[in-house]
């Protein structure tokens, strides 16, 4: 059988790359399907809800490999940025009674993400139609495609947003062990707002995407200042980075 994984046809822009996607273009969208490689294999995914690559099995490689092994055996994740579920979907296979607390504003993202969650018989997910920033109440919000939403101010929408430590504090959520945030842009105003569980002896590990030089820039400086070493998923340094695995610094 040919290995999608390892041969990488699909994603290349080759003449027999394009002519072997034929079959998986004209798959109406909202089929199920079941992913056909990876660590989500025989998993239940809908076609259309997300980049074809998830149910091929190839969707972000690097960093589902990375994710799945820093995961394995840990009891709570915060998904700030859902999308349509993939990353709880992989947290859920690999620590099965964990506890997930899910973000996701848009309600196409949403819809598709507790679909997935009712494919798979993953049970009950603390799943909020929320998103998340330093602030709490509503602001505008850029739709953009299902991916690249974010909250500014030229929004052609609004949504409700949510303070993570004021979460915390009334305790409607618990302290993770890990936080996946790809969140188009806020990352920098969450990271602020979680300084306090950051500087903690409870730190959690981190899967951040930035979304500009300047969100970039200031992750860094400040999750140096919080002890984290920073490694890049997406590159050969953190400079050019754009998506990172975040761990406490290690002390003796």
């Amino acid at each position: 059988m040919l290995n999608l994984r390892k041969h990488n046809i699909l994603r290349g822009n080759s003449f027999i790359g394009n002519l072997l996607r034929i079959p998986f273009l004209i798959i109406p969208d909202n089929t199920v399907v079941f992913i056909l490689t990876g660590i989500l294999k025989g998993k239940k995914w809908i076609i259309g809800s997300h980049n074809k690559s998830v149910w091929l099995g190839i969707y972000e490689r690097k960093q589902t490999k990375t994710f799945a092994e820093k995961c394995k055996g840990k009891n709570i994740l915060w998904d700030l940025g859902a999308h349509s579920g993939y990353y709880t979907l992989l947290f859920k296979t690999v620590n099965k009674e964990s506890t997930v607390y899910s973000f996701e504003p848009v309600d196409s993202n949403s819809r598709y993400f507790q679909k997935h969650m009712d494919l798979n018989n993953l049970g009950k997910i603390n799943h909020s139609n929320n998103a998340v920033s330093d602030k709490e109440g509503v602001l505008k919000f850029a739709k953009g495609n299902s991916v690249g939403g974010k909250l500014c101010e030229e929004g052609d929408m609004e949504v409700s947003v949510v303070k993570l430590s004021a979460l915390l504090e009334r305790r409607e959520i618990e302290i993770p062990d890990v936080i996946k945030m790809d969140i188009e842009g806020a990352e920098f105003e969450v990271l602020k707002d979680l300084k306090s569980l950051l500087s903690s002896n409870q730190k959690p590990i981190i899967f951040l995407s930035t979304h500009s030089r300047e969100v970039h820039d200031a992750c860094i400086d400040l999750m140096n200042l919080m002890e984290y070493n920073i490694i890049p998923l997406d590159a050969k340094d953190v400079d050019n980075g754009r998506e990172f695995l975040l761990e406490p610094v290690k002390r003796n």
